[in-house]
């Protein structure tokens, strides 16, 4: 299971795995999601950080592999077509949801 940070604030996860006390520290912003085991899920903080939205979590189509580069350049192109103001930090989630709200608007 993948997680974004959709909180202003640094979000860290601790986990029991095989006895041994695991932190997953997910940083906010246009920083990837983070991998952690399905278990995660269960905790009640996690579960509380999903409902209100600080943390989501992150199917595979939203996954950057490497040959990503080359949809988020288009997607730049589009989002400019459309008159977003880009930012070169955001990744292909974002990139979609502004281009999604200036379809909107016009």
């Amino acid at each position: 299971m993948f997680l974004k940070n959709e909180a202003a604030r640094l979000i860290t996860i601790n986990h029991l795995v095989d006895g041994v006390e695991t932190s997953y520290p997910i940083l906010p912003g246009e920083n990837p999601a983070v991998e952690m085991p399905d278990a995660v899920a269960k905790i009640d903080f996690v579960k509380a950080l999903l409902k209100n939205g600080d943390l989501r979590r992150v199917g595979d189509d939203e996954l950057e592999g490497a040959e990503g580069d080359d949809d988020i350049d288009a997607l730049r192109e589009q989002a400019g077509r459309a008159g977003v103001k880009v930012n070169k930090t955001w990744g292909k989630a974002r990139l979609l949801e502004e281009i999604a709200k200036a379809q909107t608007a016009q």
